[in-house]
């Protein structure tokens, strides 16, 4: 299955730090410039994208 990754800026953020893996990153980065989109929007609808994945199969 694949993810389709758009624009968005839509609801309330809350900064908070984490630590990345380097490689997972470089290719969130190389996503980010060939979609056009931010680093933060990719971070944030991967989670979405996880989270309710997570809750389809555990529920």
């Amino acid at each position: 299955m694949s993810m389709a990754y758009r624009k968005r800026n839509t609801g309330k953020y809350i900064q908070y730090t984490i630590r990345v893996k380097e490689e997972l990153l470089e290719k969130i980065r190389e996503i980010s410039y060939k979609e056009d989109i931010s680093i933060n929007d990719i971070f944030n609808q991967s989670l979405e994208y996880a989270l309710k994945d997570y809750e389809n199969n555990n529920n």
